[in-house]
């Protein structure tokens, strides 16, 4: 698995796939990250990262750390252009 760190925040890190254990708390909380209000259901069964109701700029996370809030994108092209800094009409097709 290829886990970097992106350079302009600490807690952000583009990989390949999802990770297992945290890099930056080392615990297995890494689960899907949803944004909006959650379903009582989901909320309690504790399956997925709520991180709020505004996605992450430029792009939202794909997998957030459910203990220190790391958030992890899938390495696609258009994640790796949006997070290395190029506006949305320079993003390649998903």
């Amino acid at each position: 698995m290829n886990c970097n760190p992106i350079p302009e925040r600490e807690d952000w890190f583009i990989t390949d796939r999802k990770p297992t254990i945290c890099p930056r708390c080392k615990k297995k909380e890494v689960k899907k990250s949803v944004f909006g209000m959650p379903s009582r259901e989901d909320y309690y069964e504790a399956k997925y990262h709520f991180q709020g109701c505004i996605p992450d700029f430029p792009k939202p996370r794909t997998w957030g750390c459910c203990n220190c809030d790391a958030a992890f994108y899938k390495d696609t092209p258009r994640n790796r252009a949006a997070l290395g800094g190029l506006t949305p009409r320079q993003w390649p097709k998903d």
